[in-house]
């Protein structure tokens, strides 16, 4: 299994990022692919586009059915696994196998497949809750997650000192009242929504972490990038019941982090 395995902006991409360990990772790439492909007796099919620190395959099942090849270069996909196992394939793909040491992912094909450019806040509501509905146990905690994203929106100019001073002061007040945590999926928007014929819509490629559920609705509404959001805040707020003020709010960090 020899050649490029991943479009040339992904190696560009993953090297920058990850640097040395990330070139690590690429070089040894085929030989964990080869090795997956034969424990999990899978027929590998093409890359498929759109990962930025992972690899993803279409497969075969030995019994012909449809599946995808995940491999992380990064160690939050252990954190995507765990989520994966305690959804159990409600709301988000079903998880077939999966190694840890490989950061290795073995998921059901969601079928068609296409992302829900207009998808509706009940349906959205619906997934919301399916993934909402799990202990968060073990998973990081979102504060520590926004923290760190505001924290590399600075590093890579794309917030300000001030903006960045703003969105830590209110996300520290929105986690000091905050409810009950869930577990967060992380980074919903519809690019990571997916219709299925079997499930509906379908949330994909998480960053779980533990915290407060209006964060994910949050995302939804501001994360989709076209015009529109008051309307998709007042939307998804009524198909949740999720309070407005910390759905908008999280909607404004999530503008300084991107």
């Amino acid at each position: 299994m020899g050649g490029e395995l991943v479009q040339p902006g992904y190696r560009a991409f993953v090297t920058r990022v990850l640097g040395d360990e990330g070139r690590a990772w690429l070089a040894q790439l085929p030989g964990v692919l080869e090795e997956l492909g034969t424990r999990w007796r899978l027929e590998l099919g093409d890359e498929l586009p759109g990962g930025l620190l992972s690899c993803v395959r279409a497969a075969t099942l030995e019994d012909g059915a449809a599946a995808i090849l995940k491999i992380g270069a990064w160690p939050r996909t252990h954190d995507e696994i765990r989520a994966l196992r305690v959804w159990s394939g409600r709301g988000a793909p079903r998880l077939i196998a999966a190694d840890e040491s490989l950061r290795a992912l073995l998921l059901e094909r969601i079928a068609p497949g296409d992302h829900p450019g207009d998808a509706q806040a009940d349906a959205v509501a619906t997934v919301l809750a399916a993934i909402h509905a799990s202990s968060p146990a073990g998973f990081p905690t979102l504060g520590a997650t926004v923290h760190r994203r505001i924290d590399n929106a600075v590093r890579d100019g794309r917030a300000s000192a001030q903006k960045a001073d703003w969105a830590r002061t209110r996300a520290d007040e929105l986690e000091r009242n905050a409810p009950a945590p869930v577990l967060v999926h992380g980074d919903f928007d519809e690019r990571n929504l997916l219709r299925c014929h079997l499930r509906g819509l379908c949330a994909i490629d998480p960053l779980p972490c533990a915290g407060d559920p209006c964060y994910d609705a949050a995302y939804w509404v501001h994360g989709n990038r076209r015009p529109g959001r008051r309307a998709r805040l007042d939307a998804i707020v009524a198909a949740t019941g999720l309070p407005r003020k910390r759905v908008r709010d999280w909607a404004a960090i999530i503008g300084v982090h991107g």
